[in-house]
């Protein structure tokens, strides 16, 4: 006997094939459920379940009173991969762009010297930035740097350098490895108007240490992404044993 697919995974298919098919760029208004259902002889309850899914899942969104439109395409970050953020993006293809809005020296807190191992009160470089994909803000990151390690920071860096360029042409320092942890979090207001989000709506924390190859921390960062913009994966392989 033949095993039929359900209706609702179907409609599910017959919606994901319509939005590839007809190439349907970002902000593409999908046609109402009238159309739909009758293009394809199915219930409404059936289809809204279908839609509901890709809403779920980024591909759509819904704007009350309006309708529902074709999402843009999120940015995969690889938990476990060892390119840097500019490398993957512009690997896409995609414009990619870094503006500083501060960079200083200050004492570090209790919980800097922790991550850095460094005496409580040293001199550390903090760096905030906002990053950009295709002239839109996307990351919102600081990041702190122990002033020993790379001194005179703010001669060498720039919108225009890369961090992880200077750490190695400059100071001679390469960073191999990392620690990193996922969260989600709500902007503030301050971080809502540098992202061009509205306050409160919620974004990917991450949090991280950078070591270099003789295992000393060099950079701890936060970084705030816009969820409608990235999705995070690990791949993972099965134990054979």
């Amino acid at each position: 006997m033949e095993n039929r697919i359900p209706p609702r995974t179907e409609a599910v298919e017959k919606l994901e094939n319509y939005i590839t098919s007809n190439h349907l760029p970002p902000n593409t208004k999908i046609p109402s459920e009238r159309d739909l259902c009758e293009m394809w002889g199915i219930n409404r309850t059936t289809l809204r379940f279908a839609v509901d899914m890709l809403v779920e899942s980024g591909q759509l969104y819904r704007k009350k009173g309006s309708g529902t439109y074709i999402a843009e395409s999120k940015l995969v970050r690889n938990l476990l991969g060892v390119n840097s953020l500019s490398t993957e993006v512009r690997q896409l293809g995609l414009p990619f762009s870094t503006h500083i809005l501060s960079l200083r020296v200050i004492e570090c807190t209790k919980q800097v010297s922790k991550k850095l191992h460094i005496p409580l009160g040293q001199n550390v470089y903090e760096c905030i930035r906002v990053r950009s994909i295709e002239g839109v803000p996307c990351i919102m990151e600081t990041m702190y740097l122990d002033q020993n390690q790379c001194p005179d920071l703010e001669k060498y860096y720039h919108d225009k350098s890369s961090i992880y360029s200077i750490f190695e042409n400059i100071y001679k320092k390469t960073l191999v490895a990392g620690e990193e942890k996922i969260s989600v979090t709500y902007v503030s207001e301050e971080e809502a108007a540098l992202l061009d989000l509205e306050e409160g709506e919620p974004v990917f924390f991450a949090t991280g240490v950078t070591t270099m190859t003789d295992g000393v921390p060099l950079e701890y960062y936060k970084q705030l992404f816009r969820a409608d913009r990235f999705k995070f994966v690990s791949m993972i392989k099965r134990r054979m044993t």
